[in-house]
């Protein structure tokens, strides 16, 4: 508890984690089921139009994730604050001129806006350097679920009384988030001098250069990214048509897997400041697999829930831990960089996931996919339990 104490008692800490919470909230409420039904059930357009645009914000964050970073570790918090008005401008203008290639572009540009926040967060919060980075991470991953599992959540209730009121909540929502960031983060703390030589791609190719980073870490990632990414079209189809599951207890299934994750993250994260990261990570791993084996024999509602729970709880192990172990191969002067090619690496595991998912489940059934994840999940298990990574890392530093 006492990171939990040092983060509350910090205005600027504080401050990333509330705008975190809001940004989340908003862009999750938005894309993720305000955007689909305004789209179709309020302007009419094709639910094709809404699909482009949903796809047009995810990627646009995707590629320019590096871009941000190399620009926040350059000009510091003022890159935030850029990025949220931009945000706002884009909303505004969804707001206000509803066409397709409105929402498309500024869908889009809403990508670019919020492609800084989860960097600036994580280098303010959890900068690598920090010794019990694990414990904040935990913290940062909390507040992030809530944020993007409440958002999509909370924003039905006003969707059913009035579609306008509940964009205006979102505008607002975005709003409070620019302002927190105005009166509790230092937009002009200095950062590190521009004449050093540091460019994007002098960083980049330092990152490739890394052996370990190349043959390892990269792959790992979006290995890993792609195999929550198979199940994410196929799981809904699974849990209604295969289970029996309705929608609700479908709700209800998400719900109890996101709980179980976010309550689980901050303990999670003190014991990865504490024990090896390999036997958190290979547990995680085992435990995930084997929930998911489990899962495709389940029928009963009971059963299910328990193993949304136990999945939720393994991804809270393995997140702290994994991030923790990035963060060893990530310079402290240049964290926001890396963290943002990793995640740009972690987005297209994400993006390549449900298509193949889609071409094995049409061609070899929906349960081909979950075994294909489970066995992926034993594979990555078993190597972080067998592979001397952390001394690797250690060694080459």
């Amino acid at each position: 508890m006492h990171e939990l104490k040092i983060i509350l008692a910090s205005k600027k800490e504080l401050g990333l984690l509330i705008v975190l919470f809001l940004i989340e909230f908003t862009r999750g409420a938005f894309f993720l089921t305000f955007l689909p039904l305004y789209a179709v059930n309020y302007l009419g357009i094709s639910v094709v139009s809404a699909g482009l645009a949903v796809s047009a914000h995810y990627l646009a964050e995707t590629l320019f994730k590096g871009a941000a970073g190399w620009q926040l570790d350059r000009k510091g918090y003022p890159v935030l604050l850029l990025g949220l008005l931009l945000g706002l401008a884009s909303l505004l203008a969804m707001k206000a001129w509803s066409f397709p290639a409105v929402l498309m572009l500024g869908s889009a540009l809403f990508g670019l806006a919020v492609s800084p926040v989860w960097l600036a967060v994580i280098s303010g919060i959890a900068p690598v350097q920090l010794k019990e980075r694990a414990t904040r991470m935990g913290l940062v991953f909390a507040v992030w679920l809530m944020g993007g599992g409440g958002g999509p959540v909370v924003i039905n209730f006003f969707i059913a009384k009035d579609y306008n009121m509940a964009f205006w909540l979102l505008i607002a929502i975005w709003a409070a988030a620019l302002f927190v960031t105005i009166i509790t983060i230092p937009v002009m703390e200095s950062k590190a001098s521009e004449g050093s030589g540091f460019s994007f791609w002098k960083e980049i190719s330092l990152m490739a250069d890394n052996q370990i980073l190349k043959k390892v870490l990269l792959p790992g990632m979006f290995l890993q990214t792609m195999t929550g990414g198979l199940l994410l079209p196929l799981l809904p189809l699974y849990a209604q048509n295969i289970i029996g599951l309705s929608p609700n207890q479908y709700a209800l299934l998400l719900l109890t897997g996101g709980v179980a994750a976010a309550i689980s993250f901050l303990p999670m994260g003190r014991l990865a400041d504490h024990v090896r990261l390999k036997m958190l990570l290979g547990c995680g791993f085992a435990m995930s697999a084997i929930s998911l084996a489990l899962f495709s024999f389940a029928r009963e509602p009971r059963s299910v829930y328990l193993l949304a729970g136990l999945v939720g709880f393994s991804y809270a192990a393995v997140l702290p831990a994994w991030n923790n172990l990035l963060a060893k191969v990530i310079p402290p002067e240049r964290q926001a960089t890396g963290w943002g090619v990793f995640a740009t690496v972690e987005g297209m595991g994400i993006a390549v996931g449900p298509a193949l998912g889609g071409i094995l489940a049409k061609n070899y059934g929906i349960s081909s996919v979950l075994l294909l994840s489970t066995l992926l999940l034993a594979a990555m298990s078993c190597f972080y339990f067998l592979y001397p990574i952390e001394e690797i890392i250690s060694g080459a530093k």
